[in-house]
């Protein structure tokens, strides 16, 4: 039986857990049924030896009773507690005590038992959402691998036309803070090493061919290793999105959107410096270095700090000898090449997620596409002409693989553009204590989503129930999930465009900036996930409650 002819009515359920809270709740609803006046005499009878919940209940309009059976996820259930179930107007809620909670290192182990053991464990098992991204376990898995080529996920195109063999992690950090920071920016104590360490780094980076740059969202590939890179293809299409996006801006100013000014070319903070690789490059610092004299002033504060500047203007006595050095640009050494100088205060970005301060008119990026397939798998920098700027293509984890069949054990499966922008709210939330978030086109810098962080702990899982007799056969899992508050900007007409600025402005949202095409997809996922919770569950005026997997 089909499921549709096994559920008529549409009935939907969704399984949901917050982690160390032993208790799992169910909701059933139904778009089409106002449950608190058709649902009498409800009854919930729990089969944990068939992982199966029934619940009967007698329609106010029929005299036959509605059975619906819902799969149980793999949990531990506390078999002597009773259920708590009640009726509301929209939906059902069944609340199951357990016996631990749903995120113990017992539960996980259980699970992965079972996972194992039987036919359903290979497709649904949530071990791979259980595994965090994290740039470190990639670039040892990377490693090991010796020789690596890059796949399009969608059509399995290869993408190098050679395997690059030199894998080099990327800091994702103000180098010239960090340095700053460990160092100081006074001469007095170390005679400007921060600024030669800031030199090594700037060095020791570069997209050179057969050399892969590994990032938290991507991969940084020479473009002369990238099958199929055709700059004059791009130029085309560039010139043709400029046309629309000069009459976007220009609609933005008359509905009073904001465009942000030209800001230093900065970061988006997701990770930490190389232990190893700082060290290494410290030692080599402190060696005398014949192409920088030692002179008696202090290293140039970076440009967007006035604090900085400041501190560094009073530093020491000598500084009244050059009282202009704050007013002077961060500047490289001669020596650096053209495409390493955009790597001075910090890397160009992941081609995922900007930050306001890491945004510059004088840089565009544009989008690139499978050869194949035509799937947009990146985007690069560019700034006169069509060529990447620092001569690289960055290729978004969530777009790509490393073997050309859909291997269940490939490095980059794990990644999906869910669980990357969860990531970085998480770490906006732990960093940034911002739980409001802004997602705005990096273009146009006009808002197109607003998120509300609400749990970020969550376990859930959906689908539809069956209604009879035949019992489902399908063994569900729990996956975690981030729980936010969704609203689409860019469906509001331009009268509310003032609201949105107002609401931004109000709670101090975190400005987050996205290539348009992410966002899209984005969007489209979150609002998917909106039909996994009854409409009365959301409180907030203007959103929507969604969830996104992480």
């Amino acid at each position: 039986m089909s499921p549709e002819n096994s559920n008529p009515r549409k009935w939907r359920y969704t399984w949901e857990a917050q982690s160390h809270i032993p208790l799992l709740k169910l909701f059933i609803f139904s778009p089409e049924i106002n449950l608190i006046s058709h649902c009498n005499d409800l009854h919930v009878n729990l089969k944990f030896e068939k992982s199966l919940l029934i619940l009967t209940w007698k329609h106010e309009k029929s005299p036959n009773l509605v059975t619906l059976l819902v799969p149980l996820p793999r949990v531990l259930v506390d078999l002597d507690s009773p259920l708590n179930s009640r009726v509301f107007e929209d939906h059902i809620q069944v609340k199951i005590p357990l016996l631990l909670s749903v995120d113990h290192p017992i539960v996980s182990s259980f699970i992965s038992e079972l996972n194992s053991g039987d036919e359903f464990g290979a497709c649904n098992s949530s071990n791979g959402f259980l595994e965090p991204l994290s740039m470190d376990s990639d670039f040892k898995a990377l490693s090991s691998k010796g020789d690596v080529d890059f796949y399009c996920r969608n059509c399995a195109f290869k993408l190098t036309n050679r395997s690059v063999r030199c894998l080099v992690d990327l800091p994702s950090v103000n180098w010239t803070d960090v340095a700053d920071n460990w160092f100081g920016t006074c001469c007095c104590s170390f005679g400007g090493i921060s600024e030669k360490l800031v030199d090594k780094y700037v060095k020791s980076y570069r997209c050179a061919e057969g050399t892969c740059l590994l990032t938290v969202a991507s991969v940084i590939l020479c473009k002369d290793d990238i099958s199929g890179f055709n700059p004059q293809k791009a130029d085309m299409i560039r010139s043709a999105e400029n046309m629309l996006l000069s009459d976007i801006a220009d609609n933005c100013y008359k509905t009073g959107a904001s465009v942000s000014a030209e800001a230093p070319l900065l970061h988006d903070s997701a990770a930490k410096l190389g232990s190893e690789h700082f060290l290494e490059l410290n030692k080599e610092s402190t060696e005398p270095d014949e192409d920088h004299e030692e002179k008696p002033t202090c290293a140039p504060p970076r440009a967007d700090s006035t604090k900085d500047a400041e501190t560094a203007h009073g530093c020491c006595e000598h500084n009244a000898l050059n009282p202009s050095v704050k007013d002077q640009p961060v500047s490289g050494p001669i020596d650096l090449q053209a495409d390493q100088k955009s790597f001075l205060n910090c890397y160009l970005g992941n081609a995922f997620l900007f930050r306001l301060d890491g945004l510059s008119k004088a840089i565009e990026w544009i989008d690139f596409a499978c050869p194949q397939c035509s799937c947009t798998l990146g985007a690069y920098p560019c700034s006169d002409g069509c060529e990447p700027l620092d001569g690289g293509i960055r290729l978004l984890k969530c777009n790509i693989s490393i073997s050309p069949s859909e291997l269940s054990d490939d490095l980059f499966s794990k990644y999906t553009l869910e669980r990357m922008f969860t990531c970085q709210l998480l770490e906006s939330a732990k960093d940034e204590l911002s739980f409001r978030s802004v997602v705005k086109d990096v273009k146009t810098k006009s808002s197109m989503m607003h998120v509300l962080l609400l749990n970020p702990s969550s376990w859930c899982c959906t689908g539809c129930c069956s209604e009879g007799t035949a019992e489902p056969t399908v063994k569900i899992n729990l996956h975690p999930v981030v729980k936010v508050l969704f609203s689409h900007c860019d469906d509001n007409p331009d009268s509310k465009s003032r609201m949105d600025q107002d609401w931004e402005t109000k709670n101090r949202a975190d400005e987050i900036y996205m290539l348009s095409h992410v966002i899209k997809e984005l969007v489209k996922s979150i609002e998917e996930a909106t039909g996994n919770f009854p409409p009365s569950c959301s409180s907030s005026p203007g959103f929507l409650l969604s969830s996104i997997p992480r």
